[in-house]
This record gives C-alpha cells, structure tokens and sequence, in this order.
C-alpha cells in the first residue's frame, strides 16, 4: 500500500511540474508577504497594552491569511491528483472546496490548540502528583516527565495521522469531514505513518546533500561543537548565513534553487500523499473517481 501511495503522490511531480512550480512560488511569496505584512501591522513603538493588542490583531490576521494560502494550494493538489482532468490555470480556484477546507484547517488550528493546552495541563498535573507520592522532584527523576512525554507525542502523531485524510475527503464530499477520515485510516495507521517517514526521509536526505556540498564547515563546527542549545538554536543559523554570503554567486544560486526544489516537494508530496492516501483507503481508481459530493 505504501507504495501505490508514494506512486500517486510522485506521479503528480513527474506529469505536472509547472503546476508544482506554480504552486511553490506562490507558496514562498505568499508566506514572505504575510510575514511582511505582520511586521507592518505590529507598531514599532506600541508597548503595554497597545503592543499586546497590535500583536495579538497582527497575529490572527495573518494566521488566517496564511490558513486562506494554504487551504488553496492545498485543494489544487488534490484537485490535480484526484480530478486531473479539470481545467483552470494550475488546478487554483477560490470557491466552495476552497472555503471548506479553510474551514476545516481553521477548525483543525483550534482544535490542536484547545487540545495541546489540555494535554499539557493534565501531564504538569500528573507530574506533581507522581513528585507529591515520591517525596519531591529530586526523588522523582527524569524518567517519568520523559515517559509522559512520550506518550503525548505518540497520541498527537496518532491522532495527526489518522485524521490526516480530512483533507482530501472533505474536497471529494465537498463537505466538511472530520469523523468519517479517522473511520476509514482504522487499521492503515502504519502505512500511513510509513508513506510519511518515506517522504521525510527523502527530503531529509536533500537537505543532507545541500548541507554537505555547499556547508561543509558549518557541519564540521556543530559536529566538533558540544551541541550547547544556545549553539544550536542562535550560533547554527548565524554560520549558516556566514557560509551563504561567502559562496560564489553561481553556488548560491544553485543553492537557493535546491532550496526552491526541496520546498516545492516537501508541500507538494505531502499533500498529493493525502490525496493518493483518500483515494486508494475509498477504493478508487485513479482517473475513474464518480461524484462523491452528495456522499454522507
């Protein structure tokens, strides 16, 4: 099943690129005007109050911009990967299927919020009262906030995967659906799971190769570095902009294109994975999909 699922997804880079082309430019333009966009609504001198509200109205409006993008290009990969054969300029659109999946991302946003703050609630919680039985955090340990730890992660991967084809599903029904995504992926978990850690590694393996041809010193320092978070996290980022003015300008071209490659795939085959995912999980064949859209 993984791999009818990873065919579909590459099938749609290999029979579209310009689509895929399209598709990421507007993706990286789009997240560069929003987050200009941001910067300019946020006043440079506000303070107190008056920054806490610009910050807050600046954040929303551009979450819901960036939501509004996404659940575009989203629905025109699934449009070229499930309905191939529709017309329109690179399979983009602004309507019902549009709209409903930026409800659904929108609903899916909220959701993961109210969760992750209930989860986190509830294993600070189950932390104290294991510390409270043990005699305090010394005598507790690591352990258990590392084992905790892990079970929030593998719930939220769990639950992520297997509402994963929401997406999809509520383009073909033309309906928002949520239930019937987590009914049909019962039992698909680990092919799921698979075809995501298979584009993931993929990816990672280019971002591998850019890293070792293009900023092999910057790897020599973190490998020969202690791996400080403060090394991670500020001094990573600094090299690494270091070594980019420092390359020839035909390198940082050639950079900035694989870069361009990278992102382009990531969004594309994720997304085309969902779509090829709904398809083979419903039974259908590809080319042959009837009209879903009255389907409860």
């Amino acid at each position: 099943m993984i791999g009818s699922i990873l065919g579909g997804a590459f099938r749609l880079v290999v029979r579209r690129p310009g689509s895929v082309a399209i598709w990421a430019i507007l993706y990286l333009v789009g997240i560069f005007a929003i987050g200009l966009l941001r910067v300019l609504m946020t006043p440079a001198g506000a303070t107190g109050a008056d920054w806490s509200f610009s910050g807050f109205f600046a954040a929303t409006v551009t979450q819901l911009l960036m939501l509004g993008l996404i659940a575009i290009l989203l629905t025109a990969v699934c449009r070229a990967t499930l309905h191939p054969y529709k017309t329109g300029k690179f399979y983009l659109r602004l309507g019902g299927n549009e709209l409903r999946v930026f409800a659904l991302l929108l609903m899916l946003a909220i959701a993961s919020a109210v969760a992750m703050f209930l989860l986190g609630l509830a294993s600070q919680m189950i932390l104290w009262g294991i510390s409270a039985a043990v005699g305090g955090p010394e005598a507790m340990g690591r352990w258990p906030q590392v084992i905790l730890g892990l079970l929030v992660a593998g719930a939220v991967i769990l639950v992520q995967v297997r509402l994963s084809i929401a997406l999809p599903l509520t383009y073909l029904y033309e309906q928002i659906t949520v239930d019937e995504a987590w009914t049909l992926s019962h039992g698909h978990f680990w092919s799921l799971f698979g075809a995501f850690v298979a584009i993931s590694l993929l990816l990672l393996a280019g971002w591998i190769i850019v890293m070792l041809i293009f900023f092999w010193p910057v790897v020599q320092a973190v490998l020969q570095s202690d791996f400080s978070p403060d090394m991670l996290l500020g001094g990573v980022m600094m090299m690494l902009v270091v070594q980019a003015m420092n390359l020839s300008t035909l390198s940082q071209i050639i950079v900035m294109a694989l870069v361009f490659v990278l992102i382009a795939l990531g969004f594309v085959l994720v997304t085309a994975t969902l779509a090829s995912v709904a398809r083979e999980l419903l039974g259908l064949k590809e080319g042959q999909l009837p009209d879903l859209s009255r389907r409860g």
